[in-house]
């Protein structure tokens, strides 16, 4: 049946008879096991309530018929998350229905055949989504990289564990609901146009839409109302690439146990704070997401008497954001695989603070050889000092952005920052402290041993007091005085050990800890089990240990 431009309808007359493409620069497939949990509850709860289930919104714009189809296409415009979920669930309670004759009817008139399905993303989701209902023995999980594909195998295998439990008639009773008691308001709109401008009004009155969406809908708004829909293939293709940059990135960061709180307010935030020239009058650095998004609005709406200004900013933003996204997804795609990103990304892990300036210098090709003085810049400043000064690197990560500077005058913009911070005489005196617990610690040991572990021995080492924090013996028999709680954190009193082999050893003292150093495969904590053995050892040689390791640093991490 046709659908109609703006009533209630219920789930199972939207799929009789219609079919529904997901077109390839909308969001990606992304609700969660939360979301979906959320809406079998609901189901569960309407269906013992005898009540009907309403959704909310759905919006679609009719496409023409091709060849002598005789259902009717649509484009979904906004809703597909829900859609999506449902159909996978409706299609899992099918599967489980015991007559054959009953099944392939319902198949037909709701989810259609393999390779025609009623509901269709396009691109690779689609195959994945028709491989998912029709085969999914044959997925291999471990070669998915495309984090929507991963949340609908979830969704799958969560209404699978559900349905397991329900009898037939239960089963019947829930594909009964799904077609005649969930509810939506849907609107059919006639050209994109008046799609961009319903959607932007719904979601600029509260509901709940991410950043990347809204940048989307308010750039497609001024497209569509001040360009005649001049940009609004740019703006849908720039943002299929940022969409599909911002999913790569969340797999790599999953893989690489690196950048924690990466969001989609981080990529447009570090996109924006290494943007000045775009926001000249608005730019600040401390400017958080929605005031960005703001500043985007107010430039907009600056413009919109001004239709070729408009154009050229839109333009120029919508190229400089794909660019910068897509970069920023394959600079972390090749963390994995370049051997010298190893240790400063996923070792040491450089600070977002940093990550907008790391972008523009892998756009620029200049990364790889100022990769050591910002690794120091790192150690120095983020990590040992433990400050966060923000003013400096964003203004370099957009002065570098605007102006054609060489390697060599962006490497002295680094070191005059890291003077202003940590110049060598300040290095050597927080290395000559108390530093245990500082995040720079772990780093700097595992680089004075020199062994070139793998990640996932480097994660398994845990910093070991040679003397112990908590001693079963007398400290001062060893030359220590009465600031032992000081010296104890020394960096000479400190190297790395397994975590299995740490544990073992508690609070003994050196003489007996002898065994389980020499089982590590540190060389460094090895060699200090044989000073051990020779004897004596004592306050004097940890020490000589600190001065050699300081001396070490200031030659490791040196900044020209």
């Amino acid at each position: 049946m046709s659908i109609t431009k703006s009533q209630t309808e219920k789930i199972g007359s939207i799929f009789n008879g219609n079919r529904f493409v997901i077109p390839s620069y909308q969001r990606k497939y992304s609700w969660t096991d939360t979301e979906r949990k959320a809406l079998w509850q609901d189901i569960e709860e309407s269906i013992k309530d005898n009540m009907n289930h309403f959704v909310g919104t759905l919006s679609f714009k009719e496409n023409k018929a091709v060849g002598l189809s005789t259902d009717t296409v649509y484009e979904i415009i906004d809703g597909q998350q829900r859609i999506t979920t449902i159909f996978i669930l409706l299609k899992v309670l099918i599967d489980k229905i015991e007559d054959v004759d009953i099944k392939t009817s319902q198949l037909l008139s709701f989810i259609g055949s393999k390779n025609n399905l009623k509901l269709r993303p396009l691109g690779a989701d689609g195959d994945f989504l028709n491989k998912l209902l029709f085969d999914p023995q044959s997925i291999e999980i471990d070669k998915i990289n495309k984090r929507s594909q991963r949340f609908m195998l979830s969704a799958r295998k969560l209404f699978v564990a559900f349905t397991n439990a329900l009898t037939p008639k239960e089963i019947e009773a829930r594909i009964i609901f799904i077609r005649s008691g969930i509810e939506v308001l849907v609107f059919n709109v006639e050209n994109q146009a008046q799609a961009v401008k319903m959607f932007s009004i719904i979601n600029d009155r509260g509901l709940p839409l991410r950043i990347l969406d809204k940048t989307k809908s308010i750039l497609m708004l001024y497209s569509t109302l001040h360009l005649k829909e001049g940009l609004n293939g740019a703006i849908n293709d720039s943002f299929e690439k940022i969409f599909d940059s911002y999913d790569d990135l969340l797999v790599c960061r999953d893989n690489l146990g690196i950048l924690g709180r990466l969001e989609e307010n981080t990529i447009f935030t570090h996109h924006y704070y290494s943007a000045r020239k775009l926001f000249d009058a608005t730019w600040n650095n401390r400017d958080g997401a929605d005031t960005i998004f703001n500043n985007l609005k107010v430039k907009c709406e600056e413009l919109k008497d001004k239709p070729a200004e408009l154009q050229s900013f839109i333009s120029e933003y919508l190229n400089d954001f794909e660019e910068f996204a897509v970069s920023y997804s394959d600079l972390i795609k090749e963390i994995e695989t370049k051997s010298i990103y190893q240790k400063p990304f996923r070792y040491l892990e450089f600070t977002a603070t940093l990550y907008p300036l790391l972008v523009r210098l892998y756009m620029q090709g200049k990364l790889d050889e100022l990769l050591s003085t910002l690794e120091a810049i790192e150690v120095r400043v983020y990590k040992l000092r433990g400050t966060n000064p923000i003013a400096d690197i964003y203004w370099l990560s957009s002065h570098i952005t605007e102006n054609n500077l060489t390697s060599n005058e962006i490497r002295n913009h680094l070191v005059n920052f890291s003077e202003k911070f940590v110049n060598n005489h300040v290095f050597g005196t927080y290395l000559d402290g108390a530093i245990y617990g500082n995040g720079a610690v772990k780093y700097i040991l595992s680089e004075y041993s020199n062994d070139n572990c793998d990640i996932v021995t480097y994660k398994d080492f845990q910093v070991e007091h040679i003397f112990s924090r908590e001693p079963n013996y007398a400290s001062s028999a060893y030359g220590f005085a009465d600031d032992y709680d000081y010296e104890k954190n020394r960096l000479g009193n400190l190297g790395l050990l397994e975590k299995s082999l740490n544990i073992g050893l508690g609070n003994l003292p050196p003489i007996n800890k002898i065994t389980g150093y020499l089982e590590s495969i540190n060389t460094d904590i090895r060699n200090i089990a044989g000073e051990i053995q020779k004897g004596p050892f004592n306050k004097v040689n940890v020490d000589e240990r600190r001065k050699t390791i300081v001396d070490f640093c200031v030659t490791r991490f040196k900044l020209n």
